[in-house]
């Protein structure tokens, strides 16, 4: 006989709510040490495997980004979309370090600034997979969340009513 945990409403709350913070926190943090690191950042996002343009881009988007997703996982209202983008810049990092690891590239580029450069490829990729699996969690609650209210998870959280979906 398979038994099955209930998770209360309130713990899936709980749940969502600290995922969102643990991203929040490790967004921001990767935002703001770039921006302290700006000399850096720049060399070694200009030491990657992909090209100057693609770098200049990432050096100076790559940080609003980050916390243009950091607050809208703050925000009730934008949340869902922010653990959506989380899980999509995390699924991205961590393809990237993947395929850094595989040698793909003919060669393995330095790693990133901060608490992250003091780890190994190997530890950048668990790393990279423990928040991407974080991000995912976020979202699979909040889903479940907006399910038990009667909202429909696809619309991000708008009540039935406002989607065309009550009956």
């Amino acid at each position: 006989m398979e038994k099955r945990i209930k998770i209360t409403p309130i713990k899936k709350s709980i749940i969502q709510e600290a995922t969102s913070l643990i991203l929040v926190l490790l967004l921001t943090y990767t935002a703001f040490s770039k921006w302290i690191d700006w000399t850096g950042t720049k060399n070694a996002l200009y030491n990657q495997v992909f090209p100057t343009r693609m770098a200049e881009g990432l050096l100076w988007g790559l940080p609003v980004v980050e916390l243009a997703v950091a607050a809208m996982l703050v925000c009730n209202k934008w949340r869902y979309y922010g653990l959506w983008i989380s899980v999509l810049l995390m699924l991205c990092f961590t393809i990237y370090v993947g395929l850094v690891m595989t040698g793909i590239f003919g060669r393995i580029p330095c790693s990133c600034g901060g608490v992250m450069g003091s780890l190994g490829w190997g530890e950048h990729l668990a790393v990279n997979i423990g928040f991407l699996l974080i991000a995912m969690i976020g979202l699979h609650f909040h889903r479940k969340i907006d399910n038990e209210f009667g909202q429909p998870s696809l619309e991000g959280g708008k009540p039935a009513k406002e989607a065309g979906l009550e009956k």
